[in-house]
This record gives C-alpha cells, sequence and structure tokens, in this order.
C-alpha cells in the first residue's frame, strides 16, 4: 500500500460511518484479491474490462512509464467500490499536463463503468478525486470513455459540485456511438421481433448458405485449444481488411496482438473465452472473438472469409446472429457490440447508444490554463491526425500507414 501522508482515510457517511479507502500502487500488494474484486464487479453489474485479470494483463502491456494507483473502498470488511487508476505526464507541443485516468482507458478500444455499489457512487467519487488532485497533484483526471448508460455519471456529476472549491468540469460531452443487444429467452423470440424484410434477409440468406454448403458451427471455449483459434482468428481478421486496403485491428493498434493472446490464454482458464465459428464444406467461413462475464458478452472482434465468392452470403450479418443465436441458448442477456455506427447492427436488433467523456480539472489557475489549452490541442491533433489523415487521405495509401500513432491513442480526451 502507498501513503498518501495519511493512513487509509475514514469518510463520514451518516449509515456508513467507518467507509475507508486504501490506495495500492500493484496488484500484488492490493488488499483485495481476483475472487472479492471479480464478485464484486458483477454484483454491481460491472464490466469485464474492470476485471481483475483484464486489468492486470491491460497494465502489463500497456503500463510502462505511468504510475498505477488502485483505490480500494470498503465499508468496514465490506467491499463498497474499485478504481484502478493510473497517472501519467502528456504533452503536446509546449503544454504538459499530469493526468490520471482509469486501467484500460486506452490502447484497447474499450468503454465501461468504473464499479462502485450504488449507496457510495457519489461518496467514492469525492475521495477518488480529491486524492488524485489533492495528494497526487494532477492536473486533471480523466473519466472515459463511459457508456451511454452508465449509472455512475450522476453520482460522478454530483461528487464535481460538492467539490466545486477544488475541481471544474472541463469536458462532459457525448463522443461517438456504442451498441448493445437486448437478448431475450429464445432465439426464435429474437428473430420474431426483427423488422419481417431483416428475418427474410436473414433466412433466405442462411438458406442459400445451407443449398451451396453443409453447414456447421461450433464454440470454442477449451483453454487447450483457445490459442490456437485465436492464432486463426486473427490471420482470417487481418486477410479480410486487408483486401479492402486496410489494417485491420492488430496493425492499426499497438501491442494489441501480444495483448490480446494473453487475455485469451488467461481469461480461458476463467471460462469467459468463446470464438463462435461458422463452417462451410468445414471451412471456417466466419469467427466471432468474444468474451463472456457475468450475463453479458464482449464482442471484441469479427471475421470473415475475404474472398469475393463469399460476398452473396452475407457473411457479416450470418455470422453475427449465429453469435446471438449461441449466446441466448448460453443464458447471456445482452452483448456489448463495440463502437461506431454500423447499419447491420441495427439492422438486426442493436441499440445505438452514445459514449460519453468527462474530464475534471483542478481549479488552480496555472494548471486550469495548461489542462483547456491541452483540450484544445488534443481536439486539433484528432481533426488533422485522425479524422483528416487517418480516415480520408491514408485510405489511398494501402497498408503504408502503420500503427495508430501512441500520441493520439494517448492524448484523445
Amino acid at each position: 500500500m502507498i501513503s498518501l501522508d495519511a493512513p487509509p482515510r475514514m469518510v463520514e457517511k451518516s449509515d456508513a460511518p467507518e467507509f475507508a479507502v486504501a490506495v495500492y500502487d500493484s496488484f500484488e500488494d492490493a488488499s483485495v484479491g481476483r475472487e472479492e474484486w471479480d464478485k464484486f464487479v458483477q454484483d454491481v453489474g460491472g464490466d469485464i474490462y474492470v476485471s481483475y485479470d483484464w486489468c492486470r494483463i491491460w497494465w502489463r502491456h500497456y503500463g510502462q512509464g505511468r504510475q498505477l494507483r488502485l483505490f480500494i473502498f470498503r465499508e468496514g470488511r465490506h467491499l463498497v467500490g474499485l478504481a484502478p487508476m493510473f497517472i501519467e505526464r502528456l504533452r503536446l507541443g509546449p503544454v504538459s499536463i499530469k493526468i490520471a485516468k482509469r486501467v484500460g482507458a486506452d490502447f484497447a478500444g474499450t468503454i465501461f463503468s468504473l464499479p462502485f455499489a450504488s449507496d457510495f457512487v457519489e461518496v467514492a467519487y469525492s475521495e477518488l478525486i480529491t486524492q488524485l488532485i489533492g495528494n497526487e497533484n494532477c492536473d486533471a483526471v480523466w473519466f472515459g470513455f463511459m457508456p451511454g448508460n452508465d449509472p455512475t455519471i450522476k453520482g460522478l456529476r454530483e461528487a464535481c459540485r460538492s467539490l466545486q472549491g477544488l475541481v471544474t468540469i472541463a469536458r462532459d460531452t457525448q463522443v461517438g456511438p456504442h451498441t448493445q443487444f437486448r437478448l431475450p429467452d429464445s432465439f426464435e423470440a429474437y428473430l420474431t421481433k426483427l423488422d419481417s424484410r431483416q428475418r427474410q434477409n436473414y433466412r433466405r440468406r442462411f438458406k442459400l448458405l445451407q443449398k451451396s454448403f453443409k453447414v456447421e458451427s461450433d464454440v470454442i471455449r477449451d483453454p487447450l485449444q483457445a490459442h490456437a483459434a485465436f492464432v486463426d482468428f486473427k490471420t482470417m481478421h487481418t486477410h479480410q481488411w486487408q483486401a479492402e486496403g486496410t489494417l485491420g485491428h492488430f496493425g492499426d493498434w499497438p501491442q494489441s496482438e501480444p495483448f490480446n493472446a494473453d487475455l485469451v490464454n488467461e481469461l480461458s482458464r476463467l471460462g469467459r473465452f468463446r470464438m463462435v465459428r461458422l463452417f462451410a464444406d468445414e471451412k471456417v467461413i466466419s469467427s466471432q472473438y468474444v468474451f463472456v462475464f457475468g450475463d453479458c458478452c464482449y464482442w471484441r472482434l469479427p471475421a470473415r472469409a475475404p474472398e469475393s465468392n463469399w460476398d452473396r452470403f452475407g457473411l457479416g450479418v450470418l455470422g453475427m446472429v449465429e453469435l446471438i443465436k449461441e449466446m441466448i441458448n448460453e443464458g447471456v442477456r445482452r452483448i456489448e457490440a463495440g463502437v461506431a455506427h454500423y447499419d447491420y447492427k441495427i439492422h438486426f436488433g442493436g441499440e445505438e447508444l452514445r459514449y460519453h467523456s468527462l474530464l475534471v480539472m483542478v481549479n488552480r489557475t496555472n494548471a486550469a490554463l495548461r489542462t483547456r489549452i491541452f483540450l484544445k490541442l488534443s481536439d486539433l491533433l484528432h481533426l488533422v491526425y485522425y479524422r483528416a489523415w487517418r480516415l480520408r487521405v491514408a485510405r489511398h495509401f494501402p497498408l503504408r500507414v502503420g500503427t495508430l500513432w501512441q500520441k493520439w491513442i494517448c492524448c484523445r480526451l
């Protein structure tokens, strides 16, 4: 445990007089292990992206040059909140800021909530901000990206209002879309809820595939098969995107292949890995790489056969619907389907939400000025580098653009 000039603070709360906060700088030394950590996250409806092993693996790959701060909140002996955070110094041009972020906030394209018991959201956020801004001397704390239905956003805003002498909300905005599927009890119920046109399109394409090939599917869960399934998936995914003149996920995101390989190897041993595959004449033509945590499926990436002769079957839709069918059969009730807008996801039952960015900055004049300038430069970098160059110009230079610039990944707020 690290010392912040005092032992773990006891925060007065009318119905919880022993609300304690402890801070650690390593997973090994923290006062909570995998079993207690993950049980709490599931009990409060939290995401796999704040599970013990996801955070630990993410930190192993992306923690270099950053300072880990694990905030553990308890009422007596009972866990009531977890906030895995890190601190780093970011520079854009002449301006630098010392900023705290949530572990997993960048490099993996994830959106998630911090896991807090509902009665402790505001007081936990207040204590978290006070320690990071006051004791750690951060210029800002970034709580992004948060799902559109994050149940803690209201408490975070209330906490900032209660600390208005110390901090100001510098950014509180919706950023872009992400998609969720709410799953019924049966696959037939899912199909019935679809628009009749989409239901007919799915059935027509699937029958066409069945007429042309022997169609089968399977789900890889076995840890002994997980690594090989991931390697095959990575190859298919990369070939698919190369055929479209881009790099795909593993070419875009730095260290994404070893990071995901570690996730697959370790989370498969916990029963959380799935690879949902569709076969035609024993050839894999579609794969969905996902994790399951509680009653939620986290759809990380799809892949499909890239050859043009498969286009008429609509493998993207068939693979997605096969995933939905398997998750319904498994008892999963929700699929987190990732960021960005995709028509086919919405047409086949997805609900689009807007993910959120919230940045809190200290009220100190010099630090506040630097933070506001940094935000302007960050927005300019996003506009010029990502939206103009990466999304528009770079498409004319296929396979030559390289991985996403780490400066953009770290400074996007």
